[in-house]
């Protein structure tokens, strides 16, 4: 396991143990730091409150985001990584979990977005469930909703990954529940998820998904890829394809506020 704090890796390799986990998560909180713990690769990132946190592959990336602050300064976002905890979505057919991608591609947009002045609230920001772990689903479904309106939040976006019986399906889709800020923000963001996925464009949707029909702001539910395909399986599980999903859907909010 290497450690990473404030984008500088340390000199050494442990072991990962339960014991050194939950030490680290002791040392972050009581310091106010923020921790995140990329299972996948065995790398655990450490940021203090002064340095978002930056991984090696993403800094040259992340750096080059324009700042676009008379766009998003002073907006709410709440970004809502689906499922969680008990409950860990779509499974891949190498083994890969729907709720570990969406909880990256989340942390990455977040970054971004925070980046640009926007203030960002999360559902999950680990892999727990967002109510609690024997709570039914309409319940951990009002549990994120309820997050969005505490915030007071401008958006919601909500990030999943599709899923078929069939290996062949492919592509990303942006859902809706018609409101028409919510139809040109899932168009919007559609497109610039396109652009930088370079996967098939299944276009936006209506649907009467529970968090975009029932949030009271503009809202969209994006499936970013088929975690079922084992191609888009393998995009949705490396560093590259999910820091490229969170910069289209950072691309699409920004287009939004452009408009």
């Amino acid at each position: 396991m290497r450690i990473i704090l404030d984008g500088q890796q340390l000199p050494l390799t442990v072991r990962v143990s339960k014991d050194l986990l939950l030490t680290l998560k002791t040392i972050a909180r009581t310091q106010n730091w923020r921790i995140h713990y990329n299972a996948a690769d065995g790398v655990i990132h450490l940021s203090t409150a002064s340095h978002p946190p930056v991984t090696d592959t993403h800094r040259q990336s992340l750096s080059a985001v324009e700042m676009d602050s008379t766009r998003l300064v002073g907006k709410v976002i709440c970004i809502d990584p689906g499922h969680g905890g008990k409950d860990p979505g779509a499974t891949g057919p190498a083994g890969t979990y729907e709720k570990d991608n969406t909880l990256a591609i989340s942390l990455l947009l977040r970054e971004r977005l925070e980046r640009n002045g926007a203030k960002v609230y999360m559902t999950r920001e680990t892999d727990q469930s967002v109510a609690h772990d024997s709570a039914s689903q309409e319940a951990e479904l009002e549990a994120r909703i309820a997050i969005a309106k505490q915030a007071k939040a401008d958006l919601f976006i909500s990030i999943h990954n599709d899923g078929f019986i069939s290996p062949t399906a492919n592509g990303a889709t942006t859902y809706h529940y018609g409101n028409p800020d919510s139809m040109r923000l899932a168009e919007i963001v559609q497109k610039q998820l396109i652009e930088s996925l370079g996967v098939h464009d299944r276009g936006t949707r209506f649907a009467s998904f529970f968090v975009v029909r029932y949030a009271p702001m503009p809202a969209i539910l994006v499936e970013v890829a088929f975690i079922s395909n084992p191609d888009e399986e393998l995009l949705l599980a490396s560093e590259d394809g999910r820091s490229r999903a969170a910069g289209g859907i950072f691309e699409g909010i920004v287009g939004y506020y452009r408009v």
